[in-house]
C-alpha cells in the first residue's frame, strides 16, 4: 500500500556554464554547433527528470557500487545490500513489493528571477551564451578546429521537484539518505556534458514537504 508522497522541491543554481545536449535540426548559419535542449514551445532550455535522474544514479553507484566478477569469460554482477535499497529509488526491484521505482525526477524548468534577469541581460526570448573553443595540437602548439558551444551562462537557477514514493515496509530514513548523498554529490561533480572542462557546476538547494 502507498503510505505518502515524499516531495522535495530542489533549486538548482548553476555555478558555471551548463551544456544538455538537444536538437541541432535548426542550426543556423553562424550558429552553435552544439545546441542546448530547450522546451520547443517557448524556446526555454531546462534539466530533463531524466539527466537529473541518470546523473544522480551514477554518482551513488560510484560509492555503493555494482562489483562485476569474471568467469569463465562471463560477467557476474553483485549488488551491495546498501545498494539494493539505494536502486529502488531509480528502478523497480524484485526484493520490493510492489515493482514500482520509488523516485520520480522531474523535469527542472527557469524560475521567473532568472527569466526577467535573462531578459534584461541578453534580450526577449535569449537564454544562453555561446562559447568558442578550440582543440590544440599538443605536437605543433596551435589551436585547430574551432567550434561554437550554447551553453546556459552562469547564476541562471532552476525549479523542480523530485517525488519519493513510500510503500509498506519501505525504509523511507534510508531512501531519503540516499537521495540527499546523491544530491551533495552533484554538487561536487557536475550536471551535462563537458564537465571536466569545467562545464554544469551546480549548487543544490532542497526543501521537503509531505504531499
Amino acid at each position: 500500500m502507498l503510505n505518502k508522497v515524499h516531495k522535495f522541491v530542489l533549486n538548482v543554481e548553476l555555478v558555471s556554464g551548463m551544456h544538455i545536449t538537444g536538437s541541432d535540426d535548426t542550426f543556423d548559419i553562424g550558429g552553435a554547433d552544439a545546441q542546448v535542449i530547450k522546451n520547443p514551445l517557448n524556446g526555454e532550455p531546462y534539466i530533463p527528470g531524466s539527466t537529473l535522474k541518470g546523473k544522480i544514479r551514477s554518482l551513488l553507484d560510484y560509492k555503493y557500487g555494482e562489483i562485476i566478477t569474471v568467469k569463465n569469460g562471463t560477467k557476474d554482477v553483485v549488488i551491495g545490500e546498501k545498494n539494493q535499497l539505494c536502486l529502488c529509488l531509480f528502478e523497480p526491484n524484485d526484493q520490493y513489493e510492489p515493482k514500482i521505482t520509488r523516485g520520480i525526477f522531474r523535469d527542472l524548468t527557469l524560475t521567473e528571477e532568472s527569466k526577467n534577469e535573462l531578459k534584461n541581460i541578453l534580450g526577449d526570448g535569449v537564454y544562453t551564451e555561446i562559447k568558442a573553443e578550440n582543440k590544440i595540437n599538443r605536437y605543433e602548439g596551435k589551436a585547430e578546429s574551432p567550434r561554437f558551444i550554447e551553453r546556459v551562462p552562469a547564476g541562471v537557477k532552476f525549479t523542480g521537484e523530485i517525488d519519493v514514493l513510500e510503500f509498506d515496509g519501505d525504509n523511507y530514513e534510508k531512501l531519503k539518505q540516499y537521495l540527499i548523498e546523491g544530491l551533495q554529490a552533484l554538487e561536487l561533480n557536475f550536471i551535462g556534458s563537458s564537465g571536466s572542462r569545467g562545464y554544469g557546476q551546480v549548487k543544490v538547494e532542497y526543501i521537503e514537504k509531505d504531499a
